[in-house]
């Protein structure tokens, strides 16, 4: 008995996987070190030595030079006089937030030079942000996170043809690897999901760094966008979403439904990236942009019309092509030129009224989907409201430090 009684009530041993520990700090110390330092980095890993000729006005570069009128003049002009526009709309917000003259400037384009301010108050980041949170998140991911390596792999391959990540462990690819560790902190029902990379990247073409994390926040946690079921283990969201997008085909598009169907092309085969991350990679930058400007506005109805309105668009070329060849089509988008406008005023618009006169439009989030409510930092939000942040490097406060 007296054995039976020392063995229940033992110490439970608690296993330290060092090797996994060391790992982390490892990949850490690269990203605070930075490109200075004596930081080695493989040849394979810095396009340094690449010669482009020209980077486009979104910050990718090419090797090719552009066409003639990809600054054309009048494009140019128009632009200018949106921006003026947009300006004035900023400084009366409350007046336009939810104005029918908001939605028609945002289908029409939000001006390069004003999406960052226009991105930022769509998703409220200054309504979301809370200080310290976002420190206390990465300090805590950079001990403890279990997504480390992972998240570094991905860095590595995120837009490494864009001017802002081309650099291996450069002030970009800093600021990435922080966001999505701190986010594997700060949502761990979700923790780390490859394809989130890419949105928190185009957050950061855009809006700062902090700022860009409570962006991929409020993308995850608004129902209106409801991206945190597409990321939770089992991506339950994507799955359903393939379900309600075969739907519509087959309501919508028969004839086509009934020959994808025939050659055995599942949603599953060419929507993915047009789910998860709402046509990233998968549609020239440019109408990518257009499409995320309506989607912050207008949400997940964006994403179900924009993958009916493209099977609509190509429907005619789509019912030539077999197995293969279809799938190929669909997932090479983003190598084919497209009127934007066109795309979105004569395709997405007109899209998105069907599916809302059809009740189609979004789907509704089961409860296990809804986002789990912030998490309690404890002392890493303590540590931080007595160190300040230079750089993205923590140092003792030397009003606070003993």
């Amino acid at each position: 008995m007296a054995e039976n009684s020392l063995t229940t009530h033992e110490t439970p041993v608690v296993r330290v996987d060092f090797a996994k520990e060391e790992e982390r700090a490892a990949i850490v110390a690269k990203y605070e070190r930075g490109r200075g330092n004596g930081v080695q980095i493989d040849s394979w890993e810095d396009p340094e030595f690449e010669v482009y000729m020209i980077t486009d006005r979104y910050g990718f570069l090419h090797k090719e030079k552009l066409p003639p009128n990809h600054y054309s003049e009048k494009y140019l002009h128009q632009e200018r006089e949106r921006q003026m526009k947009w300006y004035k709309m900023f400084q009366k917000w409350e007046k336009y937030s939810h104005s029918e003259k908001l939605h028609k400037r945002v289908s029409k384009g939000i001006p390069n030079a004003v999406r960052p301010e226009a991105w930022k108050r769509l998703l409220e980041v200054d309504k979301q942000r809370k200080p310290g949170i976002y420190e206390a998140a990465w300090q805590k991911a950079r001990l403890t996170s279990p997504d480390i390596r992972q998240i570094d792999l991905d860095v590595n391959r995120t837009y490494r043809d864009h001017i802002m990540f081309r650099e291996r462990y450069g002030i970009k690819q800093q600021a990435l690897f922080h966001i999505l560790a701190a986010y594997s902190m700060y949502n761990e029902a979700v923790g780390y999901c490859q394809g989130m990379s890419g949105i928190a990247a185009l957050m950061l073409m855009y809006l700062d760094e902090e700022d860009a994390f409570w962006g991929l926040v409020e993308l995850l946690r608004n129902k209106k966008y409801a991206m945190h079921g597409f990321f939770i283990p089992g991506l339950p969201r994507l799955l359903r979403s393939f379900d309600h997008h075969r739907s519509i085909r087959q309501k919508f598009l028969p004839k086509l439904h009934k020959h994808l169907d025939k050659e055995q092309i599942e949603p599953s085969l060419y929507g993915t990236k047009w789910f998860l991350q709402c046509f990233l990679d998968r549609a020239p930058f440019s109408l990518t942009l257009r499409l995320w400007d309506m989607y912050l506005l207008e949400g997940e109805i964006v994403i179900n019309a924009m993958s009916y309105g493209t099977l609509k668009f190509h429907q005619k070329d789509l019912l030539k092509l077999r197995f293969e060849d279809a799938v190929g089509f669909l997932q090479t988008m983003g190598s084919r030129q497209y009127d934007d406008d066109r795309m979105v005023n004569e395709v997405l618009v007109p899209c998105m009224s069907e599916l809302y006169r059809s009740k189609l439009a979004i789907q509704q989030s089961p409860t296990e989907e809804v986002p789990p409510d912030e998490p309690d930092f404890g002392s890493y939000l303590a540590t931080v409201n007595g160190t300040v942040q230079t750089n993205g490097v923590t140092h003792d406060d030397p009003e606070t430090a003993v």
